[in-house]
């Protein structure tokens, strides 16, 4: 398995530029509305890069998506359930005993 920070770096860069794409943006324009230099948003896009909060919220933004969407738009294979119970669990392999904590609040205000 891979590194799982370059991973989710990797998928959350491939969704941004899936929404670039979507609303016909070059690299240049996208990063020129977001204040940054188009060869950061390629590393970004590429997932060599680890923007920060305020960079991607720029890059929301610019976008016209709140972060959240942001972020879901990173969701590889939405419509491969299998595949996304196993990410899942990876994850969930993975984080702290604070992260399992917060996760179970988040699953319990799903709940019905």
């Amino acid at each position: 398995m891979g590194d799982p920070r370059r991973d989710e770096l990797q998928l959350l860069g491939a969704g941004i530029k899936q929404l670039r794409r979507k609303h016909r943006f070059t690299q240049q324009e996208l990063a020129q509305r977001c204040n940054i230099h188009y060869q950061f948003l390629g590393g970004i896009e590429r997932g060599t890069e680890n923007p920060t909060l305020d960079i991607l919220g720029r890059i929301a933004r610019a976008l016209g998506v709140s972060l959240p969407e942001l972020f879901s738009s990173s969701v590889p294979d939405e419509g491969n359930p299998a595949q996304i119970r196993k990410r899942l669990i990876e994850a969930i392999r993975r984080c702290s005993d604070s992260e399992a904590v917060l996760l179970y609040r988040i699953y319990r205000s799903l709940e019905p």
